[in-house]
């Protein structure tokens, strides 16, 4: 399967399909006008046949025009679209903290990086693994564990503020492999802008159901005024426009999310590199008693975010999900159309058999390469990882941190000594500043986590630098918004210390800064002002120019690497920069413009970023952070980098 033409199509479909549910509001409204304008024609007329039939023939004709002439018509327009712009404004006004808005209604509990629950655990190693295979953030989890049928959402307005709901079914019954599936499928949604697209059909889909909303407001206060048969009747016929304005509102919210689906599914295979963890998780839910049916009362309006289809009893029109066979098939043709039946005991062993004998593979391969006897005792490495995917590779490396600080990473005091930690100087007299300035910042104790974890900082390795601050991100994210002040102002005095900042510092400080203020600075948007390459050409010039000096030791080298990624980028007109021009503040302030970018442009900037750094067939750690750093700023995920690390 051609994943990136089946990206494309997806693309194409949902955009025609969006026009149809705009449509599909104005010709509601376009109802509703009609209807109005006949209720109080009729109520006009039966005043009028009240005073005296006579009056009728003289009044009637100019009753009716003026009724439906166009400032009448534009009236009524401008009030019942307000109220419906209104209606849309205030769920999306809802909806803006992002995906913990959307979890928290619908039941979920947040799971903090700390727990001590297996199943807990299992769900947040795998997504680790795949918000730092898929170059975002490690987004914030919640339990529906209430929920007994198998099924997960993502949820949030950009990466920044996306969380991953799970149910309780879905951790209970799942192995790694399955989990590794469904997880990939949800990043999907994130990578490919599905979570706003989501949450904008909710927003749309809430102004049609208040025409409805209106209209049994009216039937139920019908009841205490002298027209009240007269108030029944309008009340009821928006009743039933609001209720038609659901049903194709519905139609069209199921089309668009079953084309996103296939998609995502094509995604999860593409991202983990193994069909039959997300091919094996579907069958398992066709043998599933539950199936993924959602029993919380907002299922209706979230039914399109959740990975199967949350309410059982829907026909095929309305069905947010394509059928479970057909969502096989496409990632198993070859599939003998036997479910999976298994039990969570059963579940249990088959997981940790098969981790045994990911362990025994990988120690295997860790002896023969150690000894340097993988060839003379006949090893095949690719051989020997064919199983494993590129995400088993990846938890391998997050489990080389330090068990320290891996723990303190998942703690919220350990996460803030950790960043406070990755910035103490090797100075005694700048150390000794430093450490002042954490233990008069306000949080208690967390100069003694520091002093703790001293040591293991020093011995870690440059490389493991960039994954251990992903990693602490959701411990974090569990800080108040006081604790958030105090943090943010001490890591900007501690950066400051030495009266300047180097590129580390900077990457440290824009990942955490951008990444948590999805959480506690949620009025912060930012405004697209840039459509075309040309307009962001001096700023791409100094950060392409920058990159390209870091990460290549001759003149030479770099001008070739800065070319690559000028061309990939489609600047054909600019030339490297020298690397005393290659200012760190104009660095900073051409990366933050690079961020107006419009959405559209950005893969094609970073893009050029990544065909710069691999010019010369490796990619430094400080090459890797600069791009991440940049990526984050832009906020526009990245891909895991394939290349070897240096």
């Amino acid at each position: 399967m051609d994943f990136f033409s089946q990206q494309d199509k997806a693309r194409r479909n949902t955009g025609w399909l969006v026009i149809l549910f705009v449509l599909a509001v104005l010709s509601l409204i376009l109802l509703t006008n009609l209807l109005i304008g006949l209720t109080v024609w009729f109520m006009t007329q039966e005043d009028t046949m009240q005073r005296g039939l006579s009056v009728i023939s003289q009044t009637d004709q100019s009753t009716i025009s003026s009724l439906f002439s166009w400032k009448t018509f534009l009236l009524i327009s401008l009030g019942v679209g307000g109220a419906v712009l209104c209606a849309i404004l205030y769920k999306w006004f809802q909806l803006s903290s992002g995906g913990k808005a959307v979890a928290e209604s619908l039941g979920g509990r947040r799971i903090y990086p700390n727990t001590e629950d297996s199943d807990e655990k299992q769900i947040l190693n795998v997504i680790e693994e795949m918000a730092l295979a898929s170059g975002m953030p490690v987004p914030a989890v919640y339990l529906m564990e209430y929920e007994l049928g198998i099924n997960a959402f993502a949820a949030g307005n950009t990466p920044a503020d996306a969380v991953i709901g799970v149910t309780k079914g879905c951790i209970q019954h799942f192995k790694r492999d399955e989990l590794q599936g469904v997880i990939a499928h949800e990043f999907s949604h994130i990578l490919n802008g599905d979570m706003r697209l989501n949450l904008r059909l909710m927003a749309l889909l809430h102004g049609i159901v208040f025409i409805g909303l209106v209209g049994e407001m009216m039937l139920r206060g019908s009841g205490h005024r002298r027209s009240g048969g007269r108030v029944a009747a309008l009340g009821f016929a928006l009743m039933l426009i609001g209720w038609l304005g659901t049903f194709f509102g519905n139609l069209i919210k199921a089309a668009v999310s079953r084309q996103r689906e296939y998609l995502a599914d094509a995604s999860a295979v593409q991202f983990t590199r193994n069909p039959d963890g997300i091919a094996n998780a579907l069958k398992l839910i066709g043998g599933y008693t539950q199936g993924t049916e959602i029993t919380n009362s907002h299922r209706s309006e979230m039914s399109h975010m959740f990975f199967g289809q949350a309410i059982r009893k829907m026909g095929d029109m309305l069905a947010t999900h394509p059928p479970l066979v057909d969502r096989i098939l496409k990632v198993d043709p070859d599939w003998d159309g036997n479910y999976l039946h298994r039990g969570s005991a059963t579940r249990l062993k088959k997981q940790q058999s098969d981790q045994q004998e990911r362990e025994k593979k990988r120690e295997v391969f860790t002896q023969t390469v150690l000894t340097g006897a993988a060839v003379a005792a006949g090893v095949d490495a690719e051989k020997l990882f064919s199983q494993d995917t590129s995400l088993d590779q990846l938890r391998d490396e997050i489990d080389g941190i330090p068990a320290l600080l891996h723990e303190q990473a998942h703690d919220p005091l350990g996460a803030i000594a950790l960043c406070y930690a990755l910035l103490l100087h090797r100075d005694e007299q700048l150390l000794k500043t430093q450490m002042k300035i954490i233990s008069q910042s306000g949080i208690s104790g967390v100069d003694r986590f520091v002093n703790d974890m001293q040591a293991d900082i020093q011995r870690l390795s440059k490389a493991s630098r960039l994954p251990l601050i992903e990693l602490l991100l959701p411990a974090l994210k569990c800080m108040s918004i006081e604790q958030y002040k105090v943090f943010k102002r001490t890591l900007m005095l501690l950066i400051r210390a030495d009266r300047k900042t180097d590129l580390f510092e900077w990457c440290l400080f824009q990942l955490v800064r951008h990444y948590l203020a999805g959480e506690f600075e949620p009025d912060k948007k930012r405004k697209p002002k840039f459509k075309e390459v040309g307009q962001v050409s001096d700023e791409y010039q100094l950060v392409l120019s920058l990159l390209a000096h870091h990460g290549h030791e001759t003149p030479e080298d770099a001008e070739r690497a800065f070319n690559r990624g000028a061309s990939s980028a489609g600047l054909y007109n600019i030339s490297i920069l020298p690397f005393e021009e290659c200012e760190l503040e104009r660095f900073i302030q051409s990366v933050h413009a690079l961020g107006n970018a419009y959405p559209i442009l950005k893969p094609r900037l970073l893009s050029g970023f990544r065909n710069c750094i691999a010019q010369d067939g490796k990619i430094t750690v400080e090459e890797k952070e600069m791009v991440s750093s940049i990526a984050a700023v832009m906020d526009s995920p990245i891909p895991i980098f394939e290349q070897g690390t240096a």
